[in-house]
Protein backbone atom coordinates (compact mmCIF):
# COMPACT_ATOMS: atom_id res chain seq x y z
CA UNK A 1 0.00 0.00 0.00
CA UNK A 2 0.87 3.35 -0.85
CA UNK A 3 1.04 5.86 1.91
CA UNK A 4 1.35 9.76 0.29
CA UNK A 5 -0.68 11.59 1.97
CA UNK A 6 -0.85 14.07 -1.31
CA UNK A 7 -3.30 11.26 -2.88
CA UNK A 8 -6.40 12.22 -0.39
CA UNK A 9 -9.70 12.88 -1.43
CA UNK A 10 -10.34 16.78 -2.46
CA UNK A 11 -6.66 17.54 -2.78
CA UNK A 12 -5.63 19.29 -6.05
CA UNK A 13 -2.20 18.35 -6.92
CA UNK A 14 0.01 19.88 -9.60
CA UNK A 15 2.32 17.72 -12.20
CA UNK A 16 4.99 19.55 -14.01
CA UNK A 17 4.68 18.15 -16.17
CA UNK A 18 2.00 15.56 -17.19
CA UNK A 19 1.98 12.67 -18.96
CA UNK A 20 -1.04 11.78 -20.41
CA UNK A 21 -2.47 7.78 -20.72
CA UNK A 22 -3.51 8.34 -24.79
CA UNK A 23 -0.11 8.26 -25.40
CA UNK A 24 -0.24 10.85 -28.17
CA UNK A 25 -0.74 14.19 -26.37
CA UNK A 26 2.66 15.86 -25.27
CA UNK A 27 3.33 16.28 -21.73
CA UNK A 28 2.59 19.35 -19.83
CA UNK A 29 2.41 21.28 -16.59
CA UNK A 30 -1.05 19.96 -15.22
CA UNK A 31 -3.50 20.39 -12.16
CA UNK A 32 -4.95 17.04 -10.81
CA UNK A 33 -8.20 16.86 -8.60
CA UNK A 34 -8.32 13.99 -6.71
CA UNK A 35 -12.35 12.58 -6.43
CA UNK A 36 -12.05 9.34 -4.70
CA UNK A 37 -9.68 6.78 -4.19
CA UNK A 38 -11.49 3.24 -5.50
CA UNK A 39 -8.57 1.32 -3.03
CA UNK A 40 -5.10 1.30 -2.04
CA UNK A 41 -3.81 2.33 -5.33
CA UNK A 42 -6.31 3.70 -7.82
CA UNK A 43 -7.92 7.25 -7.47
CA UNK A 44 -10.64 8.59 -9.64
CA UNK A 45 -9.60 11.89 -10.68
CA UNK A 46 -10.47 14.66 -13.45
CA UNK A 47 -7.72 16.82 -15.04
CA UNK A 48 -9.03 20.46 -14.62
CA UNK A 49 -8.88 22.62 -17.70
CA UNK A 50 -9.10 26.06 -19.03
CA UNK A 51 -10.95 25.09 -22.05
CA UNK A 52 -14.13 27.03 -21.85
CA UNK A 53 -16.89 24.59 -23.21
CA UNK A 54 -19.52 26.59 -21.77
CA UNK A 55 -22.70 27.45 -24.12
CA UNK A 56 -22.17 31.44 -24.87
CA UNK A 57 -25.87 32.17 -23.65
CA UNK A 58 -25.78 30.37 -20.35
CA UNK A 59 -24.14 32.59 -17.31
CA UNK A 60 -21.00 31.58 -15.63
CA UNK A 61 -21.05 31.23 -12.12
CA UNK A 62 -18.68 30.07 -9.85
CA UNK A 63 -20.02 25.94 -9.18
CA UNK A 64 -22.28 23.72 -11.11
CA UNK A 65 -23.33 24.36 -14.21
CA UNK A 66 -26.17 22.13 -15.40
CA UNK A 67 -28.72 22.91 -18.34
CA UNK A 68 -30.57 20.21 -19.05
CA UNK A 69 -32.53 21.83 -22.04
CA UNK A 70 -29.16 22.34 -23.61
CA UNK A 71 -27.75 18.88 -22.10
CA UNK A 72 -24.72 20.63 -20.61
CA UNK A 73 -22.77 20.16 -17.13
CA UNK A 74 -19.64 21.14 -15.71
CA UNK A 75 -17.96 22.61 -12.91
CA UNK A 76 -16.75 26.11 -13.04
CA UNK A 77 -14.10 27.49 -10.61
CA UNK A 78 -14.24 31.28 -10.81
CA UNK A 79 -10.15 32.61 -10.61
CA UNK A 80 -12.11 34.96 -7.76
CA UNK A 81 -12.85 31.84 -5.10
CA UNK A 82 -10.79 30.57 -3.23
CA UNK A 83 -11.60 26.99 -3.13
CA UNK A 84 -8.90 25.44 -0.54
CA UNK A 85 -8.22 25.13 2.94
CA UNK A 86 -4.83 27.23 2.55
CA UNK A 87 -6.19 30.28 0.33
CA UNK A 88 -5.33 28.31 -3.50
CA UNK A 89 -7.76 29.39 -6.17
CA UNK A 90 -6.80 28.56 -10.15
CA UNK A 91 -5.60 31.10 -11.70
CA UNK A 92 -7.30 32.04 -14.59
CA UNK A 93 -11.40 30.52 -15.68
CA UNK A 94 -10.98 26.06 -14.97
CA UNK A 95 -13.73 23.44 -15.98
CA UNK A 96 -14.14 20.23 -14.47
CA UNK A 97 -16.37 18.06 -17.39
CA UNK A 98 -17.66 14.27 -16.14
CA UNK A 99 -16.96 13.00 -19.69
CA UNK A 100 -12.87 13.74 -18.78
CA UNK A 101 -13.34 11.51 -15.74
CA UNK A 102 -10.67 8.69 -15.54
CA UNK A 103 -9.36 6.64 -13.09
CA UNK A 104 -5.62 6.71 -12.35
CA UNK A 105 -2.80 4.02 -10.98
CA UNK A 106 -1.32 6.05 -7.98
CA UNK A 107 2.37 3.93 -8.33
CA UNK A 108 2.65 4.62 -11.64
CA UNK A 109 2.46 8.46 -11.07
CA UNK A 110 4.30 8.39 -8.09
CA UNK A 111 7.40 6.16 -10.36
CA UNK A 112 6.92 9.18 -12.31
CA UNK A 113 8.24 11.61 -9.59
CA UNK A 114 10.93 8.91 -8.34
CA UNK A 115 12.44 8.39 -12.36
CA UNK A 116 12.64 12.34 -12.47
CA UNK A 117 9.85 12.61 -14.95
CA UNK A 118 7.58 15.06 -13.11
CA UNK A 119 7.26 16.84 -9.94
CA UNK A 120 3.93 16.55 -8.39
CA UNK A 121 3.11 19.32 -5.92
CA UNK A 122 0.00 19.76 -3.30
CA UNK A 123 -1.44 23.12 -4.26
CA UNK A 124 -4.02 22.23 -1.18
CA UNK A 125 -7.36 20.46 0.12
CA UNK A 126 -10.60 21.44 -1.57
CA UNK A 127 -13.16 23.30 1.33
CA UNK A 128 -15.48 20.57 2.45
CA UNK A 129 -17.98 22.76 0.93
CA UNK A 130 -16.33 23.00 -2.10
CA UNK A 131 -15.54 19.33 -2.70
CA UNK A 132 -19.45 18.37 -1.62
CA UNK A 133 -20.60 20.59 -4.43
CA UNK A 134 -18.14 19.41 -7.21
CA UNK A 135 -19.31 15.86 -6.39
CA UNK A 136 -23.15 16.55 -6.50
CA UNK A 137 -22.35 18.43 -10.02
CA UNK A 138 -21.09 15.33 -11.26
CA UNK A 139 -23.10 12.76 -9.80
CA UNK A 140 -26.03 14.32 -11.16
CA UNK A 141 -24.32 14.96 -15.00
CA UNK A 142 -25.86 12.55 -17.46
CA UNK A 143 -21.96 12.87 -18.82
CA UNK A 144 -20.31 11.03 -16.33
CA UNK A 145 -20.21 6.65 -16.65
CA UNK A 146 -22.80 5.10 -14.33
CA UNK A 147 -19.66 3.29 -13.29
CA UNK A 148 -18.34 6.52 -11.84
CA UNK A 149 -21.12 7.69 -10.31
CA UNK A 150 -21.58 4.37 -8.21
CA UNK A 151 -17.83 5.37 -7.27
CA UNK A 152 -18.75 8.97 -6.24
Amino acid sequence: MLNDDRFKDGNILYFNPFFFTDGKSEPKPKYFLILKHIDDRIILSSLPTSKDSVPADVDKIHGCIDNKTLNFNCYYFSPDVEICTNGFKFPIETYVYGFRLQDFDIQTLVLQEINEDTAITLQGSLKKEEFSAILQCLKTSSAVKNKYKRIL
